[in-house]
């Protein structure tokens, strides 16, 4: 199977990287990024690790609540 990835102008770096460290480890550029994925999705890694604002609105227990002013008027 195969996987084409965009991988854009600003993180043009990470090319370069991929690169080096494949002719340093004689090793083929797909199986590093292999690895990479793997090791990453083995973390386990959620979306729990993206921090949370609580901006203290309080959502109605019903949608219709939402409108209750609005039909009374």
């Amino acid at each position: 199977m195969q996987m084409n990835i965009y991988v854009p102008k600003s993180k043009e770096t990470l090319l370069a990287s991929l690169e080096r460290a494949a002719g340093q480890t004689g090793r083929p550029k797909n199986d590093l990024v292999l690895e990479a994925i793997e090791q990453y999705l083995a973390r386990g890694e959620k979306s729990a690790d993206i921090p949370v604002f609580r901006l203290g609105a309080v959502m109605p227990d019903a949608r219709e609540k939402l409108y209750l002013d609005r039909l009374d008027g």
